[in-house]
């Protein structure tokens, strides 16, 4: 049974029931977006030296190492227009920033206004009047409320505050944070903001090892999260000494604080322009599933894709054009698997989008009776993105 259509009952946390989605038997079409976010968004904190050049120099780092968005204040978006940056504005006060959102309407650097952290219900009458008069000022930017997923009220925050972004946290490895609900939210949350026709987003706790990060990031993208900020923020710095900037020719020693998660950055960073652009459909695991993954929908027996091998997520996606893409990825933290996915004869064609040169590559496809089989290798906890091209 596909677990969109269940309600899920875990440790007295209850899961509204969830459309269900399969590629063959689509019941209703999406609503027509409220908001998009401009690109793949991958939000980061930075240390700024005070001199614009230098603050040019940190600007540059942060994009090398794959965000493409930072937390700052309105003095900062002059640096952002010059470096192709967005910001997320916000953390001062909330009747001076709203007074600014008026002349930043028509900014594209503007990402977002962050307005509050994991507040309870209580808190979201007064949110949805802020995200309301934010709105009349800036039509065309998000209200950033962060909703904690634990808590299980994002349901309510939803119906009551109507965002136009659906930003929540889960630091999915934290043994003291259910980690067993990850699919759970995920696939609650995602939903919650397709049905709304918003774009999901996360906070993402970075302090773990590599194969973790990749996971956390690769299994929210296969479930349709189009925006990223982190956990623990302080991200990128500057080397000094006695309290002033260290200049090796005239210019800052930027230093990256959280290097795996600069390397998972750099990794997905390929994969954003086309990321970006997709709506998702549905998300299938293999087996074993349970119970690592509760709630995880298993590909259907008809399904024109299949897959078997063990711990493998994908992620099931359409552009405005209608084709299909999908986001194969390693569940698996501990080591390095190859997948081997097979598909039905009206497959003519698979592509795979290579990173190194941003363009879309035939895939090799083995033959096996009358279905076609592309393995798939993939690091712990990685992920690969495909586009397909079926015949009717």
């Amino acid at each position: 049974m596909n677990s969109f259509a269940r309600l899920t009952l875990i440790s007295g946390l209850f899961i509204a029931p969830l459309a269900t989605q399969g590629a063959e038997t689509k019941t209703t079409n999406p609503p027509q977006p409220r908001y998009q976010v401009p690109a793949l968004m991958m939000v980061t904190w930075a240390e700024w030296p005070e001199e614009p050049a230098q603050q040019d120099v940190m600007a540059r780092f942060i994009k090398s190492h794959g965000f493409n968005a930072v937390e700052c204040e309105v003095n900062l978006l002059e640096m952002c227009r010059r470096n192709g940056l967005y910001a997320r504005l916000g953390a001062g006060d909330i009747n001076e920033l709203r007074k600014q959102a008026t002349t930043l309407r028509d900014d594209r650097n503007v990402f977002a206004y962050f307005i509050s952290d994991r507040r309870r219900r209580n808190s979201f009458p007064g949110f949805a009047n802020i995200a309301r008069s934010f709105a009349e000022a800036d039509p065309n930017h998000p209200t950033i409320f962060i909703n904690r997923a634990i808590w299980g009220e994002y349901y309510e925050f939803v119906s009551t505050v109507k965002p136009m972004i659906l930003d929540y946290y889960h630091y999915h490895w934290d043994g003291r944070r259910y980690p067993d609900r990850r699919y759970i939210y995920l696939r609650s949350i995602c939903e919650l903001a397709r049905k709304n026709g918003i774009p999901a987003m996360r906070c993402v706790g970075a302090g773990v090892s590599l194969p973790q990060i990749r996971h956390t990031m690769y299994t929210s993208l296969a479930y349709g999260v189009q925006a990223f900020h982190f956990w623990p923020p302080w991200m990128f710095s500057y080397e000094k000494k006695d309290n002033k900037p260290v200049l090796v020719d005239g210019k800052i020693v930027p230093r990256v604080n959280v290097p795996p998660l600069a390397e998972v950055a750099r990794d997905i960073q390929p994969l954003g322009p086309t990321l970006a652009g997709l709506r998702s459909t549905d998300v299938y695991h293999t087996k074993p599933f349970h119970p690592e993954a509760p709630g995880a929908a298993e590909f259907p027996k008809d399904h024109w894709i299949q897959a078997s091998d063990e711990h493998l997520v994908v992620g099931m996606f359409e552009n405005l054009q209608k084709h299909i893409h999908f986001l194969a990825v390693n569940a698996d933290i501990t080591r390095e698997r190859t997948s081997h996915l097979s598909f039905h004869p009206s497959v003519s064609l698979v592509e795979h989008l290579d990173r190194k040169s941003g363009k879309w590559q035939k895939a090799l496809l083995e033959k096996a009776g009358n279905r076609s089989i592309l393995p798939v290798k993939l690091p712990p906890g990685g992920g690969d993105l495909f586009r397909v091209t079926r015949t009717k």
